[in-house]
């Protein structure tokens, strides 16, 4: 591990959180909204976003501890940044996303992608041995109805313990607005009884560089 890379692991704290601008989700209705041709096409071009996707998926896949062929589920997978990274990495491959303009503006049916919403998943028990989400869970947490954004939220946990196999592992990568945002979701994968796991933070103490991992192992 680089010594140089702050992180901490935590069960309850407080932090500050950087917010300069209104996020997308939080005034667009759902990522189809705001994800337009337009918006499709200049994400997917970016070199930028796509080494920090790559970068993202590479610390995941670290916390999580897990070496190919594993099967895993891209959650939000977008135009394919981090499923592509770790097909070329020998590992299976299965993403999903609401926006097929995402899905189809490259050619990457080798990465199974799939039209879905990770609050309507339909896979086979014990299908996966990583769901892994990077940038995608906070189009959830920014649900502004309480009963609601709980409920997707409680779906979205049910749904990964069927499709996960035994000692299968969970990992998103996630925004949050704030510190009772970020701990909603860890409480809510925690009242299921299925899941061992916390948060896993780099640069705990720098808003601005801050990234958060919500690690699970199913029991």
């Amino acid at each position: 591990m680089n010594e140089k890379k702050k992180k901490k692991t935590e069960k309850s704290s407080q932090y500050e959180f950087y917010i300069k601008y209104e996020r997308p989700e939080e005034y667009a209705k759902d990522p189809n909204e705001f994800y337009i041709a337009k918006r499709v096409n200049e994400y997917s071009q970016s070199k930028a976003l796509m080494r920090i996707q790559e970068k993202i998926t590479k610390r995941a896949l670290e916390i999580a501890r897990i070496e190919p062929p594993a099967r895993v589920l891209d959650l939000g997978m977008g135009c394919g940044f981090a499923s592509t990274h770790m097909f070329l990495n020998k590992f299976q491959i299965v993403g999903i996303d609401l926006n097929f303009l995402f899905l189809t503006y490259y050619e990457i049916h080798h990465l199974n992608p799939i039209q879905s919403d990770m609050r309507d998943l339909g896979f086979r028990l014990g299908s996966f041995d990583l769901i892994l989400s990077i940038s995608a869970i906070q189009w959830v947490l920014a649900e502004k109805n309480e009963k609601r954004r709980v409920n997707h939220l409680k779906k979205i946990a049910d749904q990964c313990n069927l499709i996960l196999k035994p000692k299968g592992k969970i990992i998103f990568q996630f925004y949050p607005k704030s510190d009772t945002s970020m701990h909603e979701i860890g409480k809510i994968f925690n009242s299921t009884g299925q899941f061992n796991g916390n948060f896993v933070i780099d640069n705990p103490d720098n808003p601005k560089k801050r990234k958060i991992f919500l690690y699970l192992e199913k029991k």
